[in-house]
Formats: C-alpha cells, sequence, structure tokens
C-alpha cells in the first residue's frame, strides 16, 4: 500500500502532540500545520526532531492554507474547543487542495438524538461534519463511547491517537471515508465498576443523583458538556458498539477490571 501524507492541525496541544508521535512511530509521512507565530515551539522542534515537517499557516489567509495542504493525503484536526470554527477554513482549503480524508476534531459519540441539538457546542460540531458533506470533502468521524468513565486512574489513557496511526497505515483511504468509525474496547456501566472496585481493600463512597439534575443543568448551562455526556450514558446511549474494532485487528484494549 502506498505511503500516506498526514497534515496535523493542533501539534502544539497534548492531544495533538499524543496523536502526532503515534503517527511518526508508524513511519507515516507527518505534516504539521501551525500558526506561523508558533512553528518555534519546543514541541514542535522535538517533532521535527523525529521527522516531521511543519507548515506555517494563517487562518485569514486561505492561499497559505490551500499551498500547506498540497500533497495531502488525510488532514486530522486536533483543535481545542476553543479552536472548533478554524475547521471550516480548513475544510473549504483542504477541499480545494484535493484532500482525500478529514478527520474532524471529536472523539465521543455521534450525540445524534433529537434532545442533544439543545447544545450549540454539539451543534457546531454537526455544522463542520455538514460543511465537508457540502464540499464533498471526504470526513470520518472518531466515536470511543465512554472512554475512561471519569474515573481519573492513574497513567490510564485512551489510545485513539495509536489507533488511528495504525489504521491509516494499514487500510486504503476509500474504506475509511464518509464514516463515524465507532472503536470500543471494554465497557462496563458505573453500578459495575462499584461492584468490581469493591474487590479492592480502598473503599470506595458512592453517590447517586436523579437524572432530572441532569436536565436542570442543561437548563441553565445549554453547553454544559458533562451533563450531556452523563445524559447520554444513563440512557445507554454511550453505549456504541466497536463494529469498526476490526479495521485494527492486533489491537488489545485493557479489561475494565485490569486498570481498576
Amino acid at each position: 500500500m502506498a505511503s500516506k501524507t498526514i497534515a496535523l492541525v493542533g501539534a502544539n496541544g497534548l492531544v495533538g502532540k499524543s496523536f502526532a508521535n503515534s503517527f511518526l512511530d508508524q513511519g507515516l509521512d507527518l505534516r504539521i500545520l501551525a500558526r506561523v507565530e508558533s512553528t518555534e515551539s519546543a514541541v514542535l522542534k522535538e517533532l521535527t526532531s523525529r521527522g516531521a515537517s511543519v507548515r506555517g499557516i494563517s487562518y485569514e489567509d486561505e492561499s497559505s492554507l490551500i499551498k500547506a495542504l498540497q500533497g495531502v493525503d488525510v488532514l486530522v484536526s486536533t483543535v481545542s474547543a476553543a479552536g472548533l470554527t478554524t475547521q471550516l477554513v480548513l475544510i473549504k482549503a483542504a477541499n480545494i487542495a484535493g484532500v482525500k480524508l478529514f478527520f474532524p476534531s471529536e472523539y465521543g459519540n455521534v450525540y445524534d438524538h433529537p434532545s442533544n441539538e439543545i447544545s450549540p457546542y454539539l451543534q457546531l460540531k454537526k455544522t463542520i461534519v455538514n460543511s465537508a458533506k457540502e464540499l464533498g470533502l471526504p470526513y470520518a468521524g472518531r466515536c470511543v463511547g465512554r472512554r475512561e468513565c471519569k474515573t481519573h486512574m492513574d497513567n490510564y489513557t485512551f489510545d485513539a491517537n495509536s489507533w488511528i496511526a495504525n489504521v491509516l497505515k494499514s487500510v486504503s483511504i476509500e474504506q475509511l471515508q464518509n464514516k463515524h468509525l465507532r472503536i470500543q474496547g471494554d465497557s462496563a456501566s458505573a453500578n459495575e465498576i462499584v461492584k468490581l472496585w469493591k474487590r479492592n481493600t480502598t473503599k470506595l463512597e458512592v453517590v447517586y443523583h436523579p437524572t432530572t439534575e441532569l436536565d436542570e443543568r442543561l437548563s441553565a448551562d445549554k453547553n454544559d458538556i458533562l451533563a450531556i455526556i452523563l445524559r447520554e450514558w444513563a440512557s445507554g446511549r454511550g453505549e456504541i458498539g466497536g463494529k469498526d474494532n476490526g479495521l485494527y485487528p492486533s489491537w488489545k484494549p485493557d479489561t475494565v477490571e485490569s486498570v481498576l
């Protein structure tokens, strides 16, 4: 399979840096796009020492974006919530430059239930995907379900970055286009986690809250993302299945019990 050129946006952040290192670990041709004033950061110098190239861009200069994206096969965005709207400019430039696949900055559920239309934040994410669809730019969403369930266990991170890197190395772009990739390792409800935890010597204090609290929180703040996520879990919609796990057959995620 021909080698792919990957363009990454957001590499100066923690998530972006982890993606960059995973791409380099797989020997992918990595091109990092960063604002001109950020191209000399310590993070990017470290990544260039590993083989990445860096292109300075301006989101106010479409020509700089098009030039930076020429010859790129896949554009991966890891921008923060504050930078989501910059993806609208990137999508237009990527389409003109001939990019074959766009990964927007999203890692959770699809959130397609009508009740989630209350959130301007989630509506913006839908707008970004719809913009790619309207322009004809193939996209791929990353859906990883409930992730670590906010248990904050030390030395435990979801390895979406290594999963994507392995898939981009071994799977054709055509197999990934215009899909929400549903990736899921082991899964357990909060109550099941409590039962597993009881095997440990450390006592766990359990507090239950009614789901009506979540509706109240969302009435007060439509962008209360944690409340939206918790409501998804409580409804069972956080269980996404792992229909696309097979794209990376050797992936062996840890079990819930093993990380408690």
